[in-house]
This record gives structure tokens, C-alpha cells and sequence, in this order.
């Protein structure tokens, strides 16, 4: 299991605070989702002693030059799927793939852990999507019903990006129990596919979905998980309640204050973005591993 790192106040409090930083925040704001609020961290409340990151050479660049170093770049060649470590999935995963101490670390915030459960797409991709969800989030509802689908034809299926999910269920006990039952059939591999039968039942629910124990089972047979008899008992049993839990300790920890929110490559997403600015930051992020810039792990 990943472990909460220690995170220096310096790392995200400049990235998720300060707006209009050459790129690295995009968005007016932290929170889309303002129902609940995470407690500031000290990453938070000492950030305007930081000073802001400098731009990188890709970033000014034109967009032309920048699709050029896109068309260039080296997709990755892994599954799409995770796969099975000794026949069984990790659902108790969370955090990152290694300590973070400094803004230098960003890139540790993707796992890329090829039998992560909570992930899809090549796990050699130039670039990660790491997504701080929840839920019972209308915004993050949005997003997944508008923009992940047209990223994963776009990027994803191409090898271009990964996604991994971070469960950040601050919307309260619905939202809790519901990412212990995204966590119950991702045991079952099933993951994603339950992810999209929950958000696509909430996508025209004006509000919190407030989804319960029932739904879930319903979701988990939608989604092809085979054991719902296992899947109801890790319910039941609360199985997975402190790694969600822990999850959420950890975004905390790293200054994540709504959701959706999104650490793409090196970069920071607040909110559910239009599909044209998750494009634009994808884009840049591609076009610093080709020239050079970001190095990705093999």
C-alpha cells in the first residue's frame, strides 16, 4: 500500500492557491463542489510565503510548436486495464508512489502501478491524470459523463494518458459509503465500471444523488462485478472504511480543498473544467516529455 507522504508546506500551497501561475493552476477557483470543505492544511496556510513556480520552456511555447512536440512524443504500450497481482486487486491502494517533500515531487503523485485497480490506461503513458473525486459530487458527475469519456478516445486508448482515481469523499456519509462500495467492486476489478453506472444514474440529479445500499448493489451487478454476495458483505462489514479514510487524509495533506480536482503530469486542475482546457494542459504536459522536460518512469 502507497503510504501518505510528508508533504512540506511549500508543495501544493503555492500550486492550488495562487491562480495565474505560467499554467499551473487553471481555473477561478479550489473548490467547485463547496457543500463540504476539507480543513485548510498548513500547505495552505503558509503558501503566500512561497514563491510562484517559473514557467518551463514548453509552456512558452506557441501552440503550433507545442503540437508539433506532441505528435512526437512516445505513447505508452501497457494494458489499459490493470491486471491482477497473483489473481487478486488491491482495493486498499491510496497515495502516491513515493514521498513527497517538494514541488520537485509532483510527478510521485501518479502510483502508475500497473495493478492498481483505481486506474486505466497504460501504465507507461506519458502523462497521468490523477482525479481527487467523490461520489456524491454533482461537478464531478459532470465531468465524468462530459469530459473523461471524449480523454480516454482522445488520449487514453492511444496510450497517450493514464487515469487513476483518488477517493476525496467529503460530501458527507453518502459519499463516504459510496467510495467503499467503489473500493468493494474494485476487488472485483470492476472499478471503472461501476464508477460509470453510478455517475451515469446521477448525471440529471440536480443536487447530491444520496445513493445508498441498495443502489450499489445495483450499480455492482450493472458493472459485471460476479461476487455481489462478497461485494454486499464489504459493504456491510464497512471492509474498506479506513482506507477511505486515509485516502482523504492524504489529499488533505496535499492542499486538495473540492472536487473534481486534478494533478495533470505537473500541473494542477481545479473543477470540471471544459474538455478544451483539460486538452490544452494535456497537451503541454506531452510536449515536455518530448522535448525533454519530464522524464517518465519505465
Amino acid at each position: 500500500m502507497s503510504q501518505v507522504p510528508a508533504v512540506v508546506w511549500a508543495l501544493f500551497g503555492v500550486l492550488l492557491l495562487i491562480a495565474g501561475l505560467g499554467g499551473y493552476v487553471v481555473g477561478t477557483k479550489a473548490t467547485e463542489d463547496t457543500a463540504a470543505q476539507a480543513a485548510p492544511s498548513a500547505a495552505q496556510q503558509d503558501s503566500d510565503a512561497a514563491a510562484p513556480p517559473e514557467d518551463s520552456e514548453v509552456e512558452k511555447m506557441s501552440k503550433e510548436e507545442i503540437a508539433e512536440l506532441v505528435s512526437q512524443v512516445e505513447p505508452g504500450s501497457g494494458s489499459l486495464e490493470p491486471e491482477a497481482k497473483d489473481g487478486a486487486f488491491d482495493a486498499t491502494i491510496y497515495g502516491p508512489s513515493g514521498e513527497i517533500q517538494s514541488m520537485a515531487d509532483i510527478l510521485k503523485v501518479a502510483r502508475r502501478d500497473a495493478s492498481d485497480p483505481f486506474a486505466y490506461g497504460a501504465v507507461d503513458a506519458p502523462v497521468v491524470i490523477s482525479e481527487f473525486s467523490d461520489f456524491e459530487c454533482p461537478y464531478c458527475s459532470r465531468y465524468a459523463n462530459t469530459t473523461e469519456p471524449e480523454l480516454i478516445d482522445q488520449y487514453v486508448k492511444d496510450g497517450l494518458v493514464r487515469i487513476e482515481w483518488n477517493d476525496y469523499a467529503i460530501n458527507g456519509p453518502h459519499a463516504v459509503s459510496a467510495a467503499q462500495a467503489g473500493r468493494a467492486a474494485a476487488a472485483q476489478g470492476k472499478f471503472f465500471a461501476f464508477k460509470h453506472e453510478l455517475y451515469t444514474a446521477s448525471k440529471d440529479v440536480n443536487g447530491h444523488p444520496e445513493f445508498g445500499r441498495e443502489d450499489f448493489i445495483r450499480f455492482a451487478k450493472a458493472a459485471g462485478v460476479e461476487d455481489i454476495d462478497a461485494f454486499t458483505k464489504d459493504l456491510d462489514d464497512e471492509t474498506y472504511a479506513q482506507p477511505v479514510e486515509e485516502a482523504q487524509a492524504y489529499a488533505n495533506g496535499l492542499g486538495i480543498q473540492g472536487t473534481p480536482s486534478f494533478v495533470v503530469g505537473t500541473r494542477y486542475v481545479s473543477g470540471a473544467q471544459p474538455t478544451e482546457t483539460f486538452v490544452e494542459v494535456i497537451d503541454v504536459e506531452l510536449a515536455k516529455v518530448a522535448a525533454g522536460e519530464v522524464s517518465v518512469p519505465r
